[in-house]
């Protein structure tokens, strides 16, 4: 079994160009949320036109006998134009049909790709070098450095700040736009922190008492003696050491919620 490559000419080129802009956008939501109404985005716009009419037909060829004659038999696999040897990998365009020639044939699907690519790299190698110095790829790496920063600061932020807020007080390319927002969320963590601080400091000194005290009667009578307003504070305090130590959030610990779901029972709330 071989590979031919034949080279082709499309008529036009259908594959569109990098980006060559990445812009702003402002989105008025009006979502009514407590969340401002600007929401800043991005577009890619300006599209590079790509001018490579160039094609390669390849196909895979196999000879054998058959009563003492010497015979051919092809499979075309596809056909990938010059900027789809870029975009695209060949199990994207003929992956199917490498199956059905690997059915058809006994030769495995690997041992197909590797006669294949054979043939194709010293091809791809040489239209990535071409493409490499094109203003086309340099805006692409350019652009992509944005928006991988973009994405990576967003992430960070969203961790501490909560999701769906970083767009709402700086754009893709990181600029502070609301200011007042920005404050607002910043000012609402360092409030949830104190409560944590303030919640976690009791709830240290109350596991050390439940500890020390576990043996006595007050822990073991079956029942809870709060009154009704000391159990309305319970609840309280019970909803803000779950929302610390849930395994579902970012501090949790499955652990310390086992306990403070045991301190959820014994204060029967």
């Amino acid at each position: 079994m071989y590979c031919v490559i034949q080279k082709v000419f499309n008529k036009k080129c259908n594959s569109p160009g990098e980006p060559k802009k990445i812009e702003v956008t402002e989105c008025n939501w009006g979502m009514g949320d407590n969340k401002p109404n600007i929401h800043y985005g991005y577009k890619c716009t300006g599209h590079f036109a790509r001018t490579h009419r160039e094609a390669f037909k390849i196909s895979i060829h196999k000879s054998y006998r058959e009563n003492g004659k010497v015979k051919k038999k092809q499979w075309v696999l596809c056909t990938m134009g010059y900027y789809d040897l870029l975009d695209w990998s060949l199990y994207d365009c003929a992956g199917g049909k490498i199956d059905k020639v690997s059915e058809e044939t006994g030769v495995s699907a690997d041992d197909i790709y590797d006669t294949v690519y054979k043939k194709l790299d010293p091809i791809i190698s040489k239209i990535t070098e071409e493409y490499e110095q094109t203003e086309e790829y340099k805006t692409k790496v350019k652009n992509n450095k944005i928006l991988s920063r973009y994405f990576t600061i967003k992430g960070k932020f969203e961790a501490k700040y909560g999701q769906d807020t970083y767009d709402y007080c700086y754009d893709v390319f990181g600029v502070l736009r609301n200011r007042e927002y920005l404050g607002e969320l910043q000012a609402a963590y360092e409030a949830k922190q104190k409560s944590y601080e303030y919640y976690s400091s009791y709830y240290d000194d109350f596991k050390s008492n439940y500890r020390s005290n576990n043996d006595s009667s007050y822990f073991n009578i079956g029942h809870s003696t709060y009154t009704k307003d000391e159990k309305a504070k319970l609840k309280k305090i019970y909803k803000v050491l779950a929302l610390k130590f849930h395994p579902d959030m970012n501090s949790g610990d499955a652990d310390m919620m086992k306990f403070v779901n045991k301190l959820k029972e014994d204060w029967g709330i």
